[in-house]
């Protein structure tokens, strides 16, 4: 027979899930979101206020009493305002450009104040970041804030669990909210370094050209085509025409050669990740010289063409690559 589980215990498992999910969409700071505890300093000033009252109480003081109930109210009155605070807000994950491991991502957040109230001296704080983000925010107004994380390998880094918290107006209280928000940023490979001259490409019919980098002899011009890499644009003879007609710089070989990045034909030396490092530095050395360049990967055959989209779906097949 299965054992029962404890009550506590099945109360509590509902808040180890939610705990644990991550938040889908915009976040609005209800009353069950919004978390509120004495700080050190309001826990001394709950200790004076004893004392406080205690001494009236053995001196038989009115106006102890008086001054004892007063600062009570005003504690009680400052917790109200400090939950107050946070109540109501909608937080929203944004954006976030992939960055190369070693670099810093940066996750765009914005908080949204849609009541009447000004919030004062929010703090966002995100284990791992550099440092805690310190905000006001105006009635009905938004606010971006960008939380740095550093990154260390390629892959997807997931935004760890945040903290809103807010100490306003006398620092005896402190409410706080945690948000998970479900966003990430892509970490791509980290490019070699120092790095190595790109293979030599093919031309048009399939032969050997040996102008990998330099593409001085310009053979003709032609006009532009989806994939031309806007490095090409032959500004002097557009000039020239003074029509709207985009113009490309066509080089000996053809296109300028089209260059394969194959991944295995690599030295079998080197190590995944650094196969992996070696093909990123080719991609962008290739992107920035204006080939047409294909990448192939266990499992990923990327076609080739150029330009920047052509590029980023390259960096990202990089960053996912599974060897």
């Amino acid at each position: 027979m299965q054992a029962a589980i404890p009550s506590w215990l099945a109360r509590l498992s509902p808040r180890w899930a939610s705990a644990r999910r991550r938040d889908v969409g915009d976040l609005q700071l209800n009353r069950h979101a919004v978390y509120i505890l004495p700080t050190r300093a309001g826990l001394l000033f709950a200790i004076v206020l004893v004392i406080m009252l205690l001494t009236a109480i053995n001196y038989q003081l009115a106006l102890g009493y008086a001054l004892t109930f007063l600062l009570a109210g005003v504690g009680v009155v400052s917790m109200i305002h400090t939950w107050r605070n946070l109540l109501g807000l909608t937080l929203r994950p944004g954006r976030t450009e992939p960055v190369h491991a070693g670099e810093f991502a940066e996750f765009g957040l914005m908080i949204r104040n849609a009541g009447s109230l000004e919030r004062f001296a929010l703090e966002l704080s995100v284990p791992g970041a550099t440092q805690i983000t310190r905000i006001d925010i105006s009635p009905r107004a938004e606010q971006i804030v960008s939380v740095v994380l550093p990154t260390v390998q390629r892959g997807w880094l997931e935004v760890p669990r945040l903290r809103l918290e807010t100490t306003w107006p006398l620092g005896l209280w402190c409410a706080w909210a945690r948000w998970h928000p479900a966003a990430r940023a892509l970490v791509l490979p980290r490019p070699e370094t120092p790095a190595v001259p790109l293979p030599q490409a093919d031309a048009a019919g399939g032969e050997p050209n040996g102008r990998v980098h330099g593409e001085e002899d310009v053979a003709a011009i032609r006009p532009y085509r989806t994939g031309d890499s806007p490095r090409r644009l032959a500004w002097k003879a557009m000039a020239r025409t003074g029509g709207d007609l985009l113009l490309v710089r066509e080089f000996e070989g053809g296109s300028g050669g089209l260059l394969q990045l194959d991944w295995s034909g690599l030295p079998g030396n080197l190590s995944a990740e650094e196969r992996i490092s070696r093909l990123t530095r080719w991609v962008i050395d290739a992107e920035s010289a204006g080939l047409r360049y294909g990448l192939r990967l266990p499992g990923v055959d990327v076609e080739p063409t150029a330009g920047p989209t052509h590029r980023a779906e390259c960096l990202r097949a990089l960053a996912l690559a599974t060897v």
